[in-house]
């Protein structure tokens, strides 16, 4: 027998070892299902501490740029790709206070409460005033409308009520 002839000697094991009693492969399988087993507890370990370490990224980089890091649960994409989703959606995210600002003040959100000058306001209003002088806001639904028009018997009565929902047409 030579030195590399293993065929009688089992590796080194004994008969049951070795597999000879018809359980050959059984130690092998178990072995390799605690592996598999174990390697898809560190796999879904692994994407957990992944998924934190993603989560902490961004709150960091969304309390860098004055947003509150609780949004960073709206956001499921890379730290990298940040700015691209704040530039879409970052105007609906509450900002955080400025630093030296106590918390009990509130800080004016969005644009400021008019753009228009007050020369235009006034006559944005005179125009407004103008439109609707003499004549009542529309009453109730357009359902109503539709039937109170079709049960008008004369014109003065379809006229007033065209005129009492906001019609500046003279019927008459």
């Amino acid at each position: 027998m030579s030195e590399y002839d293993f065929e009688d000697e089992g590796f080194g094991l004994s008969a049951e070892e070795s597999g000879q009693n018809g359980k050959q492969g059984n130690g092998l399988r178990q072995y390799l299902d605690e592996i598999s087993t174990q390697l898809k507890e560190m796999r879904a370990e692994n994407a957990a501490l992944k998924a934190e370490k993603t989560r902490v990224d961004v709150e960091t980089a969304l309390k860098a740029k004055g947003y509150a890091p609780a949004a960073a649960g709206l956001y499921t994409g890379t730290p990298d790709k940040l700015d691209d989703w704040l530039t879409a959606n970052g105007g609906a995210l509450a900002k955080l206070a400025p630093e030296g600002q106590e918390s009990g003040e509130v800080t004016p959100q969005g644009p400021p409460a008019t753009t228009v000058s007050a020369t235009d306001q006034a006559q944005m209003q005179r125009m407004q005033e103008a439109g609707t002088q003499g004549v009542l806001p529309p009453q109730g639904s357009e359902a109503e409308l539709a039937q109170a028009l079709k049960n008008a018997k004369t014109p003065a009565e379809f006229a007033e009520i065209m005129r009492a929902n906001g019609s500046q047409h003279n019927w008459t």
